[in-house]
């Protein structure tokens, strides 16, 4: 899969990483509890979140959920904005015109990943923007529902597993893929790392899933990613520091 950045174009981009390629550097996640968050009071109920558990003022991975058929055009209006995107891609097999052929599509229909700020966040999903009717935020069904809006808050993805998440899913396959919770076995809980082929610098759990042995990543509120085949000896234990 091609990572580089397709901006203004109608084509559905992958990633637009200016930070690094498909391998983003570090934000930092500034926690629910922060003084300087806490002190924002909480903006119209519409948007579906409250300033009181989101960072302000600094760049984090949002979640944006695009209208069925609107995803491009989405993506290239937060791109105009000079905004880093993402779309994770897989293969699949289909049958065109009588032949098998592999096609590569969006492994999350209608989803949109962006670095920015709260604030330029709501560039796009507050009225009176023009895009509010297309991009809505994706919202985090494991968190509580927020008060003052009466919705779940918007999904927000730390740096280092959406790092981890690009590196894995920007490897095209079609044996990897998202996958029911129910058919991923763990082996145990312990934190491996890819050291070998296709998916190194990978960091998961190891798990069996359709009779094969694979690294999974656990998504809160979106769902587990499963890679190809991956032997034993592609990978390595993850020290836990005391």
């Amino acid at each position: 899969m091609n990572n580089e950045s397709k901006k203004h174009t109608p084509a559905l981009p992958n990633a637009d990483t200016r930070r690094g390629g498909k391998n983003p550097s570090s934000a930092g996640l500034t926690s629910c509890t922060s003084p300087e968050v806490q002190s924002h009071q909480t903006e119209n109920s519409h948007t579906g979140v409250s300033l009181d558990c989101v960072p302000s003022g600094k760049k984090v991975w949002y979640v944006f959920r695009a209208t069925y058929g609107r995803t491009a055009l989405a993506c290239v209006e937060i791109q105009k904005k000079d905004i880093e995107t993402y779309i994770p891609m897989t293969v699949v097999k289909k049958e065109i015109n009588g032949k098998k052929k592999l096609v590569h599509q969006p492994l999350l229909p209608n989803l949109i990943f962006a670095y920015m700020t709260y604030e330029q966040s709501l560039e796009f999903v507050k009225e009176p923007a023009r895009t509010a009717s297309y991009i809505k935020y994706y919202t985090d069904k494991t968190k509580p529902i927020v008060e003052e809006t009466g919705l779940n808050p918007p999904m927000i993805i730390p740096d280092n597993e959406m790092k981890n998440f690009i590196n894995a899913t920007s490897v095209p396959s079609e044996h990897s893929g998202m996958m029911p919770k129910e058919r991923v076995h763990y082996k145990s809980g312990e934190l491996v790392r890819v050291i070998k082929g296709d998916f190194t610098g990978v960091i998961g759990r190891v798990a069996r899933a359709s009779g094969q042995q694979r690294i999974a990543i656990d998504i809160d509120g979106l769902g587990t990613f499963v890679t190809a085949y991956i032997p034993n000896d592609f990978i390595e234990k993850i020290a836990i520091q005391g």
